[in-house]
């Protein structure tokens, strides 16, 4: 009987031993996934930050811009509709104010100046302003569109081949 003792006493600490091994070895797999997803995690915070960053030094400058064309159709409103167009068309067509370029359409009978403000290497600002009526509104200008667009080309030749191509 006492051989029988003395082997269970075996089994028991070694089956301990094995649970042991194998619960460190889940806690260090478990660490180092946790460690790899902080990490992914940062990664895309830090680009996000430099993303909003870019964006809203773009922001700056656009503003900056419409506060300039702002100030010049303040002072071009004195004059009669017709006179008012042409002198705007003339004041804005590929004129530059801050190292951006401005330029001046009619589409539908509305007035349109529109610029773009590089947002970083792959995006850009894209503005449009729609000159209103001095007389019949309380502003100069509308703000038609204010939009961030990737200038870069979208590359879709990343190919998962997740089952062979069989050939007959």
């Amino acid at each position: 009987m006492k051989k029988d003792k003395e082997q269970s006493s075996f089994v028991n600490i070694g089956s301990s031993s094995l649970l042991i091994v194998f619960l460190v070895l889940c806690l260090a797999t478990f660490s180092i996934l946790s460690l790899s997803s902080a990490k992914s995690d940062y990664t895309l915070s830090e680009r996000l930050a430099e993303h909003k960053n870019q964006y809203y030094e773009a922001s700056l400058k656009a503003e900056s811009v419409l506060d300039k064309v702002d100030a010049t159709l303040e002072e071009t409103a004195v004059q009669k509709k017709e006179e008012y167009i042409k002198a705007i068309t003339k004041k804005f067509d590929k004129t530059q104010v801050d190292g951006i370029t401005l330029s001046c359409s009619l589409q539908e009978e509305e007035l349109i100046i529109s610029y773009q403000v590089p947002a970083g290497e792959k995006q850009i600002l894209n503005v449009e302003l729609v000159v209103t009526d001095y007389q019949n509104h309380e502003n100069y200008y509308k703000i038609q569109k204010w939009q961030i667009n990737s200038t870069g080309t979208w590359k879709g030749d990343n190919n998962l081949n997740l089952m062979p191509v069989v050939k007959e």
